[in-house]
């Protein structure tokens, strides 16, 4: 079910989330830095795709363009010499959200990943907000927001800061170029229960799944011959 969405723009590599954590061991570089990226992605990405099939086996809308997929630069002991994602999805059912039963498939899709999950609480009636929080693991930190005055659920997840140029991997990332103009068009819109993932979004060869405008191209595409990233192997 599709509601009423609205898309920002991709997060830009150069403004940015910043963040400080400590790591040990030296940044990997050229391809290996591709493969780390993608290792990294897909962990997380498939526990949070995990987490909202369990809440709902439907299309959630990818919220103000965080599909996931985009390096953004981070700090480690204060410098910027790391990378992290942004992954946001949304729904927004027919149907009255029943919260208790989405904590519960929540915080049980958290536990299977192995993922420590607690619930926190917040204010009452049209203002309630109830928090599933999964820390470590793949995820670093992932929540789960209801809001049933608002009838929407939100997942968002953003991993720790990882050892590499954020820059270098998002120029492989989107195939040579730092998010080219029109790179935010071919993230899929939407992630349901044919999700696959992917880390590679060249200008050529890669599907655009929204409109110039912002909207979603309906139907989306359902290809799965992705370009193959030329990188490691």
């Amino acid at each position: 079910m599709r509601g009423k969405w609205q898309r920002g723009l991709m997060a830009a590599a150069a403004v940015g989330l910043v963040m400080t954590m400590t790591s040990c061991g030296s940044a990997p570089e050229g391809d290996a830095l591709y493969r780390d990226g993608e290792k990294n992605y897909v962990a997380y990405a498939t526990v949070m795709h995990s987490v909202i099939m369990a809440v709902h086996e439907g299309d959630w809308a990818v919220d103000q363009g965080s599909f996931g997929a985009s390096p953004i630069p981070c700090r480690i002991n204060g410098e910027v010499t790391g990378y992290t994602f942004s992954w946001a999805r949304v729904l927004e059912p027919d149907e009255e959200i029943d919260v208790d039963a989405v904590v519960a498939a929540a915080t049980a899709a958290f536990e299977d990943a192995g993922v420590e999950a607690s619930t926190a609480r917040f204010g009452e009636g049209d203002r309630q907000e109830v928090n599933v929080i999964g820390t470590g693991g793949d995820i670093g930190r992932g929540v789960v927001t209801i809001r049933p005055g608002r009838n929407q659920i939100r997942a968002s997840a953003t991993p720790g800061c990882i050892p590499g140029d954020a820059g270098d991997l998002s120029d492989m990332v989107f195939g040579g170029e730092l998010a080219y103009n029109g790179a935010s068009l071919r993230f899929p819109a939407f992630e349901g229960p044919d999700w696959q993932p992917r880390f590679y979004f060249p200008e050529d060869g890669s599907p655009v799944y929204y409109n110039e405008d912002g909207t979603p191209i309906e139907p989306q595409p359902t290809t799965t011959d992705f370009p193959e990233a030329p990188y490691g192997g």
